[in-house]
């Protein structure tokens, strides 16, 4: 248990040494890179808002890649002071090693899904903002504000029914409605339009309603109300679509939109692999850490730091890219979202559980 807790702390404070580089490092340069836009009244104190945001957006996207190295970091330091020489004299093998160091992997993972829900979603979405909104370029303003632009239209469940909001009311209501009832051969059998729509219960009240009713052989009724009520076949809670981009939902909110989504009929795709990807993303630092173990400890490696520098960066490009064809084939729909996300985790943990027992 003391060696254990000997290689866990020594494995941690590598990943804290390199996850805070790492960061310092991508804001320094991406601050280079954009500082000629930084101009206006008060732009100092909104530059430093954005990158304390922008920080807390870069933790979640390098500390995989700076678990690997503090893995490799961590293993190549037990080599290097033949720490892990003494250890295999004794009949200690390399899972002695390996197994701390994972649990940290593991903890960490876990840290990183709570924490990302919790303040990176928030901060990632308001770094977004600012640098929109302040110090944004060309067509940046209006592309932000067009991902946000509340949705307007809306497919029943079984496809029946298209709905057209045009704007909403407090307490859930909508105005300038207008609703569409298809007929089985997909032509416009009925159609409502009212100047609000309001939620009463398990009804809605539409106001100023003009009713449409179109028959087959080309003939068309009219009716004119100041109220009526009508029973969709969708509550109002369906219609509680929320813009943006599912990177920036939390978890609760991102789930509820997928059930919601599926309701109606709308595109999910992209929002399924966000699900996965929260979860199978955070915790590919584990099989990336076994792989790192694996080279640190190979027979014929030789240096410490840089050779640890070199062999995370090389783990890192082959995650990237099962990961990256991973997304492909799920965007596509030739994968499950599940396994396009998990997938390349899933063949990285088979190849570090293989190489970790081959070493020696």
């Amino acid at each position: 248990m003391i060696l254990f807790r000997y290689v866990a702390w020594r494995t941690l404070g590598a990943f804290l040494g390199a996850l805070a580089g790492v960061v310092v490092i991508f804001l320094a340069v991406d601050f280079v890179d954009n500082a000629a836009g930084f101009t206006g009244p008060g732009w100092f104190p909104a530059v430093l808002e954005l990158y304390a945001n922008k920080a807390a957006g870069v933790v979640y996207q390098v500390a995989p890649a700076a678990m690997l190295l503090g893995a490799a970091i961590a293993t190549s330091s037990f080599r290097q002071t033949r720490e892990y020489t003494a250890m295999r004299a004794v009949g200690l093998g390399p899972w002695r090693i390996a197994a701390p160091i994972l649990a940290v992997a593991i903890l960490s993972g876990a840290a990183l899904v709570v924490l990302n829900d919790a303040v990176g979603v928030r901060a990632a979405d308001r770094a977004e903002e600012i640098t929109a909104t302040r110090f944004g370029r060309g067509g940046d303003l209006r592309r932000y504000l067009a991902a946000r632009e509340p949705k307007r239209w809306f497919r029943g469940h079984d496809g029946r029914r298209i709905y057209h909001l045009r704007g909403n009311l407090p307490g859930g209501g909508f105005e300038q409605v207008t609703v569409l009832e298809l007929s089985p051969s997909f032509t416009v059998a009925r159609r409502i339009d009212a100047d609000r729509m309001h939620p009463d219960g398990d009804e809605w009240v539409l106001e100023d309603v003009v009713d449409r009713r179109f028959s087959q052989d080309g003939q068309m009724t009219y009716e004119a109300a100041p109220e009526r009520r009508y029973r969709f076949d969708e509550p109002p809670g369906s219609f509680s679509v929320v813009s943006g981009r599912p990177a920036q939902m939390r978890w609760n909110t991102l789930l509820s939109q997928i059930k919601l989504r599926l309701r109606l009929g709308l595109p999910v795709l992209d929002f399924q692999l966000e699900r996965y990807s929260r979860l199978a993303y955070p915790f590919a630092a584990v099989p990336g850490a076994l792989l790192a173990i694996a080279l640190a400890l190979r027979a014929s490696r030789k240096g410490h730091i840089a050779a640890a520098l070199v062999e995370a960066v090389g783990v890192s490009l082959a995650f990237w890219s099962l990961r990256g064809v991973g997304e492909a084939l799920g965007l596509s729909g030739r994968v499950v979202p599940w396994l396009a996300e998990w997938g390349p985790t899933f063949l990285l943990l088979a190849a570090g559980v293989v190489a970790v027992r081959r070493a020696r």
